[in-house]
């Protein structure tokens, strides 16, 4: 399967990967031929990429049917939750719980999941709850590579999971204003770190180092954030985990305010914030673990040919195997890998989508 912007699709394609909807149910299935319609509605709630099957692309795979599930009932489990918890009732928290634990024994399981399986695309109409899940799975694979027992896992993935649960107390007319923030709608907008922090200090099965991921994510390692300026190691470890987590997944989704940065712009954002904005270790982590470009994505090369990724070279997510299909006049031509790794004279100059 292939990564294309939703303008590139066609009437015929066959969607490679499913799509969730704001509840966590599959909105449209792998393997669904796709439709004017169809087309038309996935634009509307806000679609700007998706997978399409492609036959030259066949070893490129769906996610496991087995993760995807386990995320649908984790933005069901959110969804519950985020609307619970604002009249403060945490009965649905226990359930989230068990959903957490689900996730952690797969990511255990899976360690080395390849990290383009990790992140759910989002559309406009469920950007809330799936944010908090790509984040709390990010968070989780970083806790994954420091070998974390189940028991961190659990208590970071709730935290992640959580994260900006204090939105539920800020106004609708902020929260989903489609244009920049005034001063002062910002200084309400910072809030939602604190008023998370008291909707869930008092959920006693909850641990405190989740907590602190709700009160503290957007701290920052040079003492630049919010809500109390905290600087380096006095922010929690798993509150610097759920920071990169959180920015990452955010500048990587098309907002109704501004584009969304291309996955190795988001990239290179993250690493040029070791040592201010982000904990150095944690970034190199992120540097030596997560993968650049998409499997499936098309890039440009410096030789001039354009091909897709599809395969990552481990601690270097700047060279991936591409492989070419077509030559420099778009003509098809029998598939040759080159592996940029070993191919070393070769770069990656663009991202096609």
């Amino acid at each position: 399967m292939r990564l294309v912007s939703i303008e590139r699709v066609k009437p015929g394609d066959e969607l490679g990967q499913s799509i969730l909807g704001a509840d966590g149910a599959i909105l449209l299935r792998e393997g669904v031929i796709l439709t004017e319609t169809y087309i038309k509605r996935l634009k509307s709630i806000g679609v700007e990429y998706l997978y399409i099957k492609d036959d030259n692309l066949d070893d490129i795979k769906a996610q496991d049917t087995e993760f995807l599930q386990l995320k649908s009932q984790a933005v069901r489990s959110v969804s519950t939750v985020f609307s619970k918890l604002q009249y403060n009732n945490v009965n649905e928290v226990r359930n989230t719980l068990d959903t957490i634990l689900n996730i952690v024994e797969y990511l255990l399981e899976n360690k080395d999941i390849n990290s383009t399986y990790l992140l759910e695309l989002k559309t406009f109409d469920n950007y809330t709850f799936i944010h908090s899940l790509n984040t709390c799975v990010l968070a989780l694979f970083f806790g994954v590579n420091l070998n974390y027992t189940r028991n961190m896992l659990v208590d970071l993935g709730m935290g992640a999971l959580l994260h900006d649960i204090g939105k539920t107390k800020i106004p609708s007319e902020i929260l989903n204003k489609k244009g920049k923030l005034t001063p002062e709608e910002f200084e309400i907008m910072k809030k939602h770190t604190v008023y998370g922090y008291d909707i869930v200090k008092n959920i006693n099965y909850l641990s405190e180092r989740s907590r602190l991921v709700v009160l503290e994510h957007h701290e920052r390692y040079d003492g630049s954030g919010y809500p109390m300026q905290l600087k380096g190691e006095n922010i929690s470890k798993f509150a610097r985990i759920a920071c990169i987590s959180d920015v990452y997944d955010a500048i990587v989704s098309d907002r109704v305010y501004r584009k969304g940065f291309l996955a190795n712009e988001a990239y290179e954002f993250i690493l040029g914030g070791s040592g201010t904005f982000f904990d150095m270790e944690l970034v190199k982590i992120f540097k030596d673990n997560f993968s650049i470009y998409p499997l499936g994505v098309c890039v440009k090369l410096s030789n001039g040919l354009e091909g897709f990724v599809v395969k990552h070279n481990k601690g270097l997510p700047d060279k991936p195997i591409v492989r070419i299909i077509y030559d420099e006049r778009g003509n098809s031509i029998q598939p040759l890998e080159i592996d940029l790794a070993k191919q070393t004279n070769i770069t990656i100059v663009n991202v096609i989508v």
